[in-house]
């Protein structure tokens, strides 16, 4: 009503001159980390949503990255189906790849508005659970009296830096894949390597995968040969085998750095069923 007194004036005018109260420790100390993650993630809701992509390879680079944003809180088989279902594929492949995977593929407009019920659907629940994980761990460090400048300044993801270590790792062996091998010595030392990448989560998702490489003579060829078939044939194994290991490991981390944190501060905690 008009003349009628708004309470939060009061509030508002408080906070705005009132010097002499300790600043809050949520404002100083990790609001910019979560701030920087929400920045992060909307980025990457808009290029999903209004742009999609190029390509399935720039696809499957997207979503790696995308499960740093949620903290590996998207379910596994997601991943699969988009990069490998014809029908997904040509809803997230806006150029004119999208033809080929489907003849007769949705026009733009009804695209975007499929890529926007995903991301309602699987992705954004996906970064809301990763802000609130991300803002326990921030009340952990205030906990700790640790500063934002420390935290804070990491290149790739706000508040944990080694996940900038693993993802490194992980978007090194996955380009290697979809590049392709010279010869069988070099499958070899990236085999090695892949448990460092997955945290030995391949295991789960495909416990003879080394074995079937070297049993099989046809998917010898799809890792040494420089062919179009082939090339899309290594995208559907970064789809099926590495997203979901990699997707895993990323969530398995966050749990077990919780786990450890808590520990180190003579509290406990149960372990979560992986």
């Amino acid at each position: 009503m008009p003349g009628s007194r708004n309470p939060l004036d009061d509030i508002l005018r408080d906070v705005q001159t009132d010097t002499d109260r300790p600043t809050a420790a949520v404002d100083v100390s990790f609001t910019p980390a979560l701030d920087k993650l929400n920045d992060h993630q909307r980025t990457w809701l808009s290029n999903w949503i209004d742009a999609g992509y190029d390509s399935r390879r720039d696809l499957l680079l997207s979503l790696h990255q995308m499960q740093f944003w949620s903290l590996g809180r998207v379910p596994d088989g997601w991943f699969v189906d988009v990069c490998s279902k014809p029908v997904p594929l040509s809803i997230a492949i806006t150029s004119e790849n999208r033809f080929r995977w489907r003849e007769d593929p949705a026009n733009p407009g009804t695209a975007k508005a499929e890529r926007r019920q995903l991301a309602a659907k699987y992705i954004r629940p996906a970064f809301r659970t990763a802000y609130r994980k991300l803002r326990t761990e921030a009340q952990q460090y205030t906990n700790e009296g640790e500063r934002v400048e420390e935290v804070d300044s990491t290149a790739f993801f706000a508040m944990r830096p080694a996940l900038d270590e693993l993802y490194r790792k992980q978007s090194d062996l996955l380009l290697a894949l979809l590049d392709g091998f010279e010869d069988m010595a070099a499958v070899d030392d990236w085999l090695s390597r892949l448990d460092k990448g997955t945290l030995g989560e391949l295991h789960r998702v495909e416990p003879d995968f080394d074995w079937k490489i070297h049993d099989q003579r046809g998917a010898q060829q799809v890792l040494l040969t420089d062919d179009p078939k082939y090339a899309q044939e290594r995208e559907l194994w970064g789809a099926v085998y590495l997203l979901p290991a990699y997707n895993r490991a990323v969530e398995r981390w966050a749990e077990e750095a919780d786990e450890h944190r808590e520990d180190n501060t003579g509290e406990t905690k149960s372990s979560r069923t992986m």
